[in-house]
């Protein structure tokens, strides 16, 4: 049987409320999969993510990345949240970290198999998470920025699995080749899906509701990135 409920961990005297997911048919450890959300924070689309890897085997638990569960339903609060947090590149990582940490302390996770995957904002996310130099067997983006920045000295240790839209205008040519630049330099295992003709967000249905032109749902590139993706996590956790 599928468990869902909520997790509640801290990054340092900050109160977290994570969602976790697993099967609780049985007490093995397993591998285990950090997903951290989109700008609004934890919402339908990531917890039902969250019970899709537990179907398929993994102990998985949605980040809270702006404390005690906090989800934005106003835009304009949202975005000056996304723009606090995207200021300070060490507390994003930091706390995307802090659950990281947790996922790894759980006595289910096998702690040498431990990926994580992230949508749109969270996309970026669990990048940062990479870029610290956190210890990840794997690390997927989907439709989140690829804006270059600063990696740890040591380079990046976790492979790197990024599937994005060739319309999304948030994720242009040029930020996609700086990217290549970056993972190129920093001497990353890395690859990337480019998927033709489709905006962002095309993995959520709620993306249809954004009023956005630059967004759009793809129910066949949903299916399709999701088996790539699960394709590759056989690969790096095998």
């Amino acid at each position: 049987m599928i468990i869902t409920e909520q997790y509640n961990y801290q990054d340092d005297k900050t109160n977290l409320i994570g969602y976790l997911a697993y099967d609780d048919s049985h007490e093995a450890k397993r591998p285990a999969v950090l997903i951290a959300p989109e700008a609004p924070g934890i919402g339908e689309h990531v917890k039902k993510r969250a019970a899709m890897f537990a179907k398929a085997g993994f102990i998985a638990l949605v980040a809270d990345i702006y404390a005690n569960g906090k989800y934005f339903s106003d835009m304009g609060d949202m975005m000056a949240q996304v723009e606090k947090t995207r200021g300070n590149l060490q507390a994003w990582r930091q706390r995307t970290g802090a659950a990281l940490g947790a996922l790894k302390a759980h006595p289910m996770t096998d702690a040498d198999r431990v990926c994580a995957v992230g949508y749109c904002f969270g996309g970026s996310g669990v990048l940062e998470l990479a870029r610290s130099g956190a210890a990840l067997r794997g690390t997927v983006c989907f439709h989140g920025e690829l804006t270059p920045s600063d990696h740890d000295p040591r380079g990046i240790g976790s492979k790197i699995l990024v599937l994005t839209g060739a319309a999304d205008p948030f994720i242009p040519l040029q930020q996609r080749n700086d990217f290549e630049a970056e993972m190129q330099a920093a001497g990353a295992q890395w690859e990337m899906i480019v998927y033709g003709s489709i905006k962002h967000g095309f993995t959520n249905p709620e993306a249809d509701l954004s009023g956005m032109p630059a967004m759009a749902y793809d129910a066949a590139v949903d299916r399709r990135s999701w088996q790539s993706m699960m394709n590759w996590l056989g690969y790096v956790l095998a």
